[in-house]
């Protein structure tokens, strides 16, 4: 009983396979003999009943046995070998019979199984996949239109036992969805087998990113490549510059026009199918030469590109030379298998080298469900509106920092790319825009680095800017873009929420002239060398800072420019070190805030630091003023106890201990949890202690899980070597400092969104109905009038005022522009 999901390739069956260790039963079925695989029985009898097992065997002991065909078409194959069973490692008994019909025209796996037995291969198909003469019942008809007309015939001839709709896996045309039909045609191949360990050789001359690639995937394909077919049966495409002889068979490749001309007589302009498909010659038989009807794979003509371009040997023989293999190549994952193979195969077979030396292999980008990005399921935002959404250079850099350029896939959604545009994008041009704006007012245009800094924060951002330098240079000649690109976000971070920040009151009223105007030297340097870096990951923003900064005797373009070369010994690795200590404490105090809702702008009594290393204490003391500053507090406040901030308690490790100690474990709970803060402290650095539990017991910190408890009126937050507390609570005083940093914000707010430019001086007025707010702007109304660049104040109602929140209560602010 062999089965079938195509009942139009039965005319053309020329075989049968079994699993060579399935083990096939002959069952007595009435007057009927049927031969199945053991496991299918179920499939077809409801009851053991209905059957008899006359025999057990392996598919592996029923190689060679013959039958009849079901159609008389090919009858006469009996003398090749046909109509005999055989093995098929594809065979299994989850579904059918557990014995497969075999057209060898119509199936890769059908083909395989029959290569070699001397079983001609017959596909009696046309191009229009219509049945031809040699199925004389059905000539004409298309096959899937033939299939009910063959089941029909078989059920007359009683050659059916059973016939079901059956659900199955099918391929289909990926365009327009239509079934496909497999059909063996004579091709053309090259013989891979011949250069097969040379591309191997030549893969390893090959920098791949990522590495994985070059033996895994890639690697692993050249080991089980097989012949490549070159020839397609279509019109338009490369002709195949070979000659056949009609009448003695005999083939010649032709090299060049000239020696077509030389053969032929005729010079061909055209190299067209239907120009040359003319020129026909004599062979030396007195048969006469015609080209063969086939074209090249257009893949073939991939793989040609390095040598098609530049018209080689006929043209540019030394340039070509001189600049092959290629530096770099970059596609996506699959064309390890499509154009990255094309290339090496005639690369090797050619020059016995690689066609390309570095590799970046990206993966597949797929819509935000997981499956492949379709025009016809409109699963994907068109990228038209996502650039003219969030730009070109967000939708860049999102993907380049993604795993898509590591050979992975990922799931685009837009809103990877909206939050790249604010977090990287938007700060980038902030900066910009900050040194441009204050650039303009003060009418200072910088050439170049200031040449002795003597700002701290002057030193340490330059010291990071040639550190940045050093990084992204490392890693983009290691053509690895994702750790190029993360030192590039940082340092926007760095530069706007430390440099920036740090330094906005120089930029603003400096009284020293001098010290401003490093500033401006700084920042102008810092942004005209970030843009030199970044221009091969952020070529547009780069090229607008660029020529707006640069000097009619620089470049006219950013991307004319010699990439910045790291000056090391102009890096102050010690000040990197001390703003690296001091921006990790601000960091964490920024995020006890966030953790209790404690806004920055709220002042608060005391910050406690405590550190067990010795250098990051001295650092921490050393940039102590700024540390009140950034985190806005009353005082810092070094500890040198961690225990007077937290309380310590442990409990067991039950997953570490348990199983050890059986019995033992409730008494070696209490003993854990009695053990002290400095007995727990020293465990967590690193020490073993022993307790007694009836015996010695070691302990380390895996034996233990900790608590921190803190203490009354703090919140504390622990990193490593550093612990940091916030004192939470307000007093009066600092309450109204924060209620006039609040209505500070939304003035400042307020002079954006009415467009005012940074100097424009202002009138305020303020309305409110709490006692307590307006005590707190007449406490700090200095404060809030120059934080404003307001030249008046006033309190007075009108209906152009926005109500604003300020600490627990709200304020009415207006502003008037003055001038």
């Amino acid at each position: 009983l062999a089965w079938t999901t195509t009942p139009w390739t039965l005319p053309s069956n020329l075989g049968l396979a079994l699993g060579g260790e399935i083990v096939y039963v002959k069952v007595q079925d009435g007057k009927e003999r049927y031969i199945l695989a053991k496991e299918r029985l179920p499939a077809y009898y409801k009851s053991e009943k209905e059957y008899e097992i006359l025999w057990e065997k392996k598919g592996k002991e029923l190689v060679g046995l013959p039958y009849e065909p079901l159609f008389p078409y090919f009858a006469h194959l009996k003398e090749k070998n046909a109509f005999r069973t055989l093995l098929g490692d594809f065979v299994s008994t989850e579904e059918g019979t557990g014995i497969v019909h075999i057209a060898p025209g119509f199936g890769e796996d059908d083909y395989k199984v029959l290569q070699g037995t001397g079983v001609p291969v017959v596909c009696p198909i046309d191009e229009e996949c219509r049945f031809t003469d040699e199925v004389s019942d059905y000539k004409g008809i298309f096959v899937k239109d033939a299939d009910k007309s063959i089941i029909k015939r078989l059920k007359e001839e009683r050659k059916v036992v059973k016939h079901e709709q059956y659900l199955h896996a099918y391929p289909h045309c990926w365009r327009c969805k239509s079934p496909l039909i497999y059909r063996a045609i004579s091709s053309w191949f090259v013989n891979i087998a011949k250069i097969k360990d040379r591309m191997i050789a030549t893969n390893q001359q090959i920098y791949w990113m990522p590495e994985h690639i070059k033996d895994g995937r890639f690697g692993k394909w050249l080991e089980g490549a097989r012949e490549w077919a070159i020839s397609r049966n279509r019109y338009w495409g490369n002709p195949i510059p070979i000659w056949k002889c009609d009448t003695c068979g005999e083939l010649e490749c032709i090299g060049s026009r000239e020696e077509l001309k030389s053969r032929s007589g005729v010079y061909p302009e055209d190299l067209h199918k239907h120009f040359v498909d003319g020129i026909t010659w004599k062979c030396s038989c007195g048969g006469t030469m015609r080209r063969i009807p086939e074209v090249l794979d257009c893949w073939f003509e991939s793989g040609a590109m390095p040598y098609a371009q530049n018209h080689y040997p006929f043209e540019h023989k030394e340039h070509f030379e001189k600049h092959f293999p290629a530096d770099f190549i970059c596609e996506s994952i699959d064309q390890t298998r499509g154009w990255f193979y094309t290339l090496h195969v005639l690369a090797t077979a050619l020059f016995d080298k690689p066609a390309f030396l570095h590799n970046i292999t990206s993966g597949l980008v797929l819509a935000s469900d997981g499956k492949k990005m379709s025009k016809s399921a409109r699963n994907y935002t068109d990228p038209v509106d996502v650039i003219n959404t969030y730009g070109a250079e967000a939708l860049r850099l999102f993907l380049m920092r993604s795993a898509v350029v590591r050979a992975e896939e990922i799931r685009y959604n837009d809103e990877g790319v909206k939050e790249t545009l604010k977090t990287v994008i938007i700060p980038l041009w902030n900066a910009y825009s900050f040194y441009v704006t204050y650039a303009n007012i003060d009418q200072i245009y910088p050439k170049g680095a200031p040449k002795e800094p003597s700002n701290p924060l002057d030193q340490w951002i330059l010291s990071e800017l040639e550190r940045l330098i050093d990084e992204v240079t490392r890693e983009m000649d290691r053509y690895d873009l994702v750790r190029a690109i993360e030192p590039l976000v940082d340092f926007i971070d760095l530069l706007n929420n430390w440099y920036i920040r740090r330094s906005r009151r120089r930029f603003w009223r400096s009284e020293n002239d001098y010290d401003k105007r490093q500033a401006y030297e700084t920042l102008y340097w810092v942004l005209l060398t970030f843009s030199k870096v970044a221009a091969p990951i952020l070529p547009f923003i780069s090229e607008a800072i660029y020529r707006n900064l640069r000097s009619a005797d620089m470049s006219e373009s950013v991307h004319l420019t010699d990439y910045p070369v790291a000056q090391m010994e102009k890096r102050n690795l010690a000040l990197e070190r001390k703003m690296q200590f001091v921006r990790r404490a601000v960091t964490m105090g920024r995020a006890l805030r966030s953790m209790h809702g404690i806004k920055v702008r709220q002042p608060l009594k005391a910050l406690h630091l405590v550190t067990k290393d010795p250098e990051e204490r001295r650092i921490l003391r050393e940039m102590e003023d700024i540390i009140r500053e950034e985190l806005n507090v009353k005082e810092v406040v070094f500890r040198e106890n961690e225990e007077d901030l937290v309380e310590y308690k442990a409990k067991p490790n039950y997953r570490v201990l348990g199983k050890a100690l059986g019995k033992d474990m409730k008494r070696a709970a209490e003993k854990i949890e009695a053990l002290s803060f400095k007995e727990i402290q020293s465990l967590l650095e690193g020490s073993t202690l022993v307790i007694d539990i009836g015996r010695d017991l070691e302990i380390t910190k895996d034996s233990i899980e900790v608590r921190r408890i803190e203490k009354e009126n703090l919140k504390v937050l622990n990193e490593g070597s550093l612990t940091v507390a916030l004192d939470p609570e307000l007093t009066a005083d600092l309450k109204a400092e924060g209620i006039v940093r609040d209505i500070v914000r939304a003035v400042q707010t307020l002079r954006k969104e009415m467009n005012l430019e940074v100097t424009d001086r202002i009138e305020l007025y303020l309305h409110t109905q709490d006692p307590d707010v307006q005590d707190a702007v007449e406490e700090f109304q200095d404060y809030l009038m120059n934080e404003t660049l307001a030249v008046s104040l006033s309190w007075n109602k009108n209906g152009t005022q926005r109500t604003v929140p300020c600490g627990d209560s709200s304020c009415a602010i207006g502003l008037t522009k003055t001038g």
